[in-house]
């Protein structure tokens, strides 16, 4: 039997941040199992998702997952489009997973907003380029340099 290390979690707790065993890694076996047949195993169920995994240029899915009862009523899920790495994070009670969804949503929201906008269609009713031209930062201390001007990507 192979015995895996405990992945650590973070959980907010009546207001305050603890370290413990993620318990969707603990219920997954040690090859890396199935997460979402771990949290449906656990009784965790869709709650609610901010941003959208479909987009690929999304920096942040967050999703967040419930269940009957504490300990560790919700699990916020976070995933990241730079990698394959998804991250857990729980919270014990209502009001914490409020709390966290307050801090992080305008991330994701914010993501999500860009990446509509890019995929909108121009003024001529065609898509929008994915990536046109972009301002380049002005540089405050190169003579001259007062103003942005568009560069190639």
């Amino acid at each position: 039997m192979i015995a895996m290390e405990p992945v650590p979690a973070w959980c907010l707790v009546n207001g305050e941040w603890i370290e413990c065993e993620d318990p969707v890694m603990a219920a997954c076996d040690p090859q890396g199992g199935d997460v979402y047949a771990a949290m449906a195993g656990l009784g965790f169920e869709a709650w609610c998702r901010i941003g959208d995994e479909g987009f690929a240029a999304t920096p942040l899915t967050l999703t967040v997952y419930s269940r009957e009862k504490p300990p560790l009523q919700f699990l916020l899920q976070l995933e990241g489009n730079a990698g394959n790495v998804v991250e857990h994070v729980f919270a014990e009670t209502l009001p914490d997973a409020m709390n966290l969804l307050a801090a992080w949503a305008p991330v994701a929201q914010a993501g999500a907003l860009v990446e509509l906008a890019r995929r909108a269609p121009a003024g001529d009713g065609e898509p929008s380029p994915v990536l046109g031209p972009r301002l380049a930062p002005s540089r405050p201390f190169a003579p001259g340099a007062a103003h942005a001007t568009a560069v190639e990507p």
